[in-house]
């Protein structure tokens, strides 16, 4: 991964850990990522106060929507349902710290993840 990428991965991770996403962006972006849930609006406030625990979807939405590239994957982390970022056989991930791995990981799919 590029060092301006990276840097993009970084600061979206900031931006989830400060709050500073428009919460009319989110929805946004979840809702065409998961139109099933029904209340976005208390997913998205639950999902705020818990980062990184259960943000993996959004997350990976929002990472895909800021980078303009990648596709969502459901897959998982050492066994548990995890859905991260791939771009071109790379995992980007920025909420497997909810598991005890990295707060970012971006490198290639290898054990615990899997797709």
């Amino acid at each position: 991964m590029d060092d301006k990428l990276l840097k993009f991965v970084k600061n979206a991770r900031k931006d989830f850990e400060s709050k500073s996403i428009e919460l009319s962006l989110l929805k946004e972006i979840y809702s065409s990522y998961n139109p099933e849930v029904v209340d976005v609006d208390s997913f998205i406030s639950k999902a705020r106060d818990t980062f990184p625990v259960g943000n993996c979807g959004l997350a990976s939405a929002y990472l895909q929507h800021i980078l303009g590239k990648g596709e969502v994957i459901r897959g998982k982390y050492d066994g548990i349902p995890h859905t991260f970022l791939l771009i071109d056989e790379i995992i980007i991930d920025i909420t497997a710290d909810q598991f005890g791995g990295p707060e970012i990981y971006a490198g290639p799919i290898k054990e615990p993840w899997s797709l």
